[in-house]
């Protein structure tokens, strides 16, 4: 890391920045032909938590069908693509022993690929809660509040004993902000909003991850 402490890890935000997707959610809803922008704005408002929020967006899903099976989510999801040079970004940064987390407020299943397919070490981000048979009950499992990802990101840095200088954070909208507070080199990636550019220390504005390498080491 230029000028500073050696890297030891690096911290993505998965929606933009690993899929090509501007949100794993919004991208179920399309495909169900759905849309979520009057529980999104109540949200916003802070009418309730993420909990309440991830219910409003299951029933949705489930107004539609009854009953949604865990692998019809999957199936969609799976369509996403990754963000072009994200095996190779991710690839390089384990060969130098730097250790990797996605840290998304979005859905499981993608996160989970997209950690197995590049090989990312840890995954953190939020899950949709089944019964025995698979079968979305309704409700989530809330790991990584969409607000609250800075305290995720520093609870994870306390549990690795890394320090803010050896931590560095990729992200692309206004929520991964709060990442950057917490981390010592802070990249926005094609940011969605002005105010995450803001928060960061570079902008990369070509849609390859392998942009980001330069600013890591």
């Amino acid at each position: 890391m230029p000028g500073g402490k050696r890297l030891r890890l690096v911290v993505f935000d998965c929606d933009g920045v690993l899929a090509d997707s501007g949100s794993s959610w919004e991208y179920v809803h399309q495909s169900f032909g759905v849309d979520n922008n009057d529980s999104l704005a109540a949200y916003l408002r802070g009418e309730f938590d993420d909990a309440e929020f991830i219910r409003r967006d299951v029933r949705l899903w489930l107004g539609l069908f009854g009953r949604v099976h865990i692998s019809k989510i999957t199936g969609i999801l799976d369509t996403i693509p990754l963000i072009s040079g994200a095996q190779e970004a991710v690839g390089e940064l384990r060969k130098r022993g730097i250790r990797t987390a996605i840290v998304s407020a979005g859905l499981e299943p993608l996160t989970t690929r997209v950690a197995r397919t590049c090989g990312i070490d840890i995954n953190l981000s939020n899950g949709l809660e089944t019964d025995s048979d698979g079968y979305l009950t309704g409700e989530g499992i809330v790991r990584v509040p969409l607000g609250g990802k800075g305290a995720v990101v520093r609870s994870l840095m306390a549990e690795l004993g890394v320090e803010k200088d050896e931590c560095a954070a990729v992200g692309d909208r206004i929520w991964d902000s709060m990442m950057f507070d917490e981390v010592g080199t802070r990249i926005a990636f094609n940011p969605a909003d002005g105010e995450v550019g803001d928060c960061a220390d570079v902008v990369v504005r070509k849609k390859d991850l392998r942009e980001v390498l330069t600013y890591l080491f």
